[in-house]
């Protein structure tokens, strides 16, 4: 009976009730739940009742009656949660040997009975017990998972035999193993699934629902591991120079991975601070260029494979500086003689220092000063100094790399005729 026939039924059937008064209520009722049907011993019993099982749907059959002079058709119950029988089909055909129940749930246990209808209302001693259980779509069959794709899951799976089958649900386990749907595939032969925007190196897990065209879902399939591409290794052999004039090169060990194509280049002036990209390179080296000396700086390799997938960066940075300045020299004589200025300082017995220059000034102190260079000797003679003006004095010790220490403290000297 179709689901319309049953409504129109019912209708029917409440109209009739209401129309026959209270007094007959209690007689002749048919209650959608079957309480206060009224049982008549003399009815015909239905006997043998046999059931086909569906995903969704039952299937019954039983014996026909041979008598159907007292029955006007018959009366389908099904158990409901709290014991009690509730009617769930009326069938007005005394001939009827089949009738089927739709919309059920898959691999769910139900419970039914049949009795026949009198023709005043009353039903017969139910049938026994009904037992039966909704079947099952079979699961999809080998579901595979890949294993080296950049951020991203391929899923593939056998073709369900099942011509009833109108798609697929895939399905992914979270963080508390719970799967949830990710996607569907809406074709029965269509049989692959890309998960997409996945973090690198990382297994994830799946299986595959098939769906109906009825909405049935089979059971999951088997649990397939898919893995992302891992990241690249953390590259070794880090170096950094601490000698070299305003740069320091950085060399490492090449990655043995053959996909690194190459690498970047992060950098801080403390191991404390935000590590920044300063550069990219194919190389195992790199230089830095920095316009001053003594300056330390931290840095941190990162390798990069040829789909773009970077390591991760390293915790501990290493360390690597431009060269120093020279050692300071000392003053320790600044005289006026025979009116000229005579400027002595201790040599400095380093072989850095192959030559020393000083700085003279005149006038304020943002004045430019006059650079006088070249000088070997740990001694300057100024030959230009003019009656009444100031000139202050700085020594400063020079490299071969013409870098040059701090200044020495300053000296002034003056002329007076």
């Amino acid at each position: 009976m179709k689901l319309s026939q049953k409504i129109s039924f019912y209708i029917v059937l409440t109209l009739v009730v209401l129309i026959s008064g209270c007094a007959s209520m209690s007689n002749n009722a048919l209650s959608l739940f079957g309480r206060n049907d009224k049982i008549d011993q003399g009815l015909p019993i239905v006997k043998n009742v046999r059931t086909i099982n569906d995903v969704k749907s039952i299937g019954f059959e039983w014996d026909k009656i041979d008598d159907i002079s007292l029955i006007s058709g018959f009366v389908l119950y099904q158990v409901v949660k709290d014991g009690g029988m509730k009617r769930i089909a009326v069938i007005k055909n005394p001939l009827a040997t089949h009738y089927y129940d739709d919309g059920l749930i898959p691999q769910t246990k139900y419970a039914f009975q049949i009795s026949t209808l009198g023709k005043n209302g009353s039903v017969s001693p139910r049938s026994p017990l009904i037992n039966v259980k909704t079947s099952f779509i079979d699961p999809v069959e080998s579901v595979f998972a890949s294993e080296d794709y950049p951020r991203e899951i391929k899923i593939i799976w056998s073709p369900h035999p099942n011509p009833s089958i109108s798609k697929y649900i895939i399905q992914r386990q979270n963080e508390k193993g719970i799967f949830l749907n990710i996607g569907v595939v809406k074709n029965r032969l269509y049989v692959e699934y890309f998960d997409k925007g996945l973090e690198d190196g990382r297994e994830y897990k799946y299986r595959v629902v098939a769906e109906s065209f009825e909405g049935a879902k089979s059971i999951p399939s088997a649990i397939a591991v898919g893995k992302t591409k891992a990241k690249p290794m953390p590259i070794t052999g880090l170096k950094a120079s601490e000698n070299l004039p305003r740069e320091i090169k950085l060399v490492w060990t090449k990655s043995p991975q053959k996909d690194v194509n190459k690498y970047q280049v992060y950098a801080s002036n403390s191991p404390k601070d935000n590590f920044k990209l300063i550069a990219e390179t194919k190389n195992t080296f790199y230089i830095d260029k920095i316009d001053a000396d003594g300056v330390e700086k931290f840095y941190k390799i990162v390798p990069v494979d040829d789909v773009g997938i970077q390591g991760d960066l390293p915790l501990g940075g290493v360390k690597g500086s431009t060269l120093s300045p020279p050692p300071v020299p000392v003053i320790t004589k600044g005289t006026i003689e025979n009116f000229r200025a005579v400027i002595q300082w201790q040599r400095i017995n380093d072989s850095r220092v192959k030559e020393y220059a000083v700085y003279r000034y005149e006038g304020g102190f943002s004045s430019k000063p006059l650079r006088f260079s070249g000088i070997l000797k740990n001694e300057f003679v100024d030959k230009e100094m003019k009656n009444g003006k100031k000139y202050r004095y700085e020594v400063v010790s020079v490299d071969k790399n013409g870098i040059e220490s701090k200044p020495s403290k300053e000296v002034e000297l003056l002329i007076n005729r």
